[in-house]
């Protein structure tokens, strides 16, 4: 069982979630700005294959979209901790209510719950499960 959160341990949670929230943010504007140029490149550029033999532009734009797109739920996860870190229930999980652990939390800012529902598919008191 993992022992319930603590109001230093809270505090703690949420200055790291500001920190990260800053530092994602960043991430996000310079992968937008990267993607933005590979557009512009493109335009200047001949619209047709044997400009790009290697498909080095394609690829360079899903590889920016990957990872703008990952960037994106990492400051969603940060942004939905923000929100309830305040909350009373805080750090429990949502499938059985036991606290989900400070660890996991630091890692998974906007994990609802904790590994033994999140491995067995359960995501709300309501939820049974994939089993059944």
């Amino acid at each position: 069982m993992v022992a319930p959160i603590t109001d230093g341990e809270r505090a703690a949670l949420r200055d790291q979630l500001l920190c990260e929230r800053r530092v994602m943010a960043r991430q996000l504007a310079g992968l937008e700005r990267s993607f933005e140029d590979l557009v512009e490149a493109c335009e200047l550029q001949p619209p047709d294959d044997e400009h790009d033999p290697d498909a080095t532009t394609a690829y360079d734009r899903a590889q920016v979209t990957s990872l703008t797109t990952a960037a994106r739920a990492r400051l969603e996860g940060v942004e939905r901790a923000l929100a309830a870190v305040g909350e009373h229930d805080f750090g429990s999980c949502h499938g059985c209510g036991q606290s989900i652990g400070v660890a996991r939390l630091q890692v998974l800012p906007g994990v609802r719950n904790c590994v033994a529902c999140a491995a067995a598919g359960r995501t709300g008191p309501e939820s049974p499960g994939p089993e059944g």
